[in-house]
């Protein structure tokens, strides 16, 4: 998991200050007190990190397959190396995939993809080395997408079985 960092709410203000309008006109102020006053904490993050990265940063939706790192006590416990490499279903690098099922908001608004955390279905093994998933919420800026060619589980399957991902993933049917 990414090392988190909790930052004073000073310093907060004054990186929000100076990265986002540094040269607006009167109104400075104003914009900066709405900002403060009316965004949640996790949004302010995600502008800091999004303003201050040299890397372009890709939004996910439902569906999206994603790479991530797994909570660090799942290796041994939920699955192991050597069989998600095996199956085809380890990125490498530390790394797992996923797809996103959602965003971890109470309402039925539409999907955020900036929420503080994104609910992702891991894509680990049981018992008998078949594909079970793991329901998981991750801060969204933890994600990468990937896309379903990147998975070769999906490769496997394709010359054994034919398998489509509505048996996979029944709960995605949408009418």
């Amino acid at each position: 998991m990414a090392n988190q960092f909790k930052i004073n709410e000073i310093i907060v203000n004054n990186i929000l200050k100076n990265v986002l309008i540094p040269n607006t006109p009167c109104n400075n102020e104003h914009i900066f007190n709405i900002i403060m006053r009316e965004l949640p904490d996790h949004a302010k993050e995600i502008i800091l990190h999004l303003s201050l990265s040299k890397d372009e940063y890709n939004t996910v939706s439902i569906g999206d397959f994603v790479t991530l790192e797994p909570l660090s006590y799942h290796p041994g416990s939920e699955f192991e190396w050597d069989i998600l490499e095996d199956m085809g279903l380890s990125p490498g690098n530390g790394r797992v995939y996923g797809k996103v099922t959602g965003d971890s908001s109470w309402g039925n608004d539409k999907f955020n993809p900036f929420y503080s955390s994104i609910k992702v279905d891991l894509f680990y093994h049981d018992k008998q080395k078949k594909l079970k998933t793991y329901d998981h919420q991750v801060n969204p800026l933890d994600l990468t997408k990937v896309n379903e060619s990147d998975i070769k589980y999906f490769d496997i399957l394709d010359t054994d079985v034919v398998i489509n991902q509505e048996e996979l993933f029944p709960e995605d049917k949408t009418d």
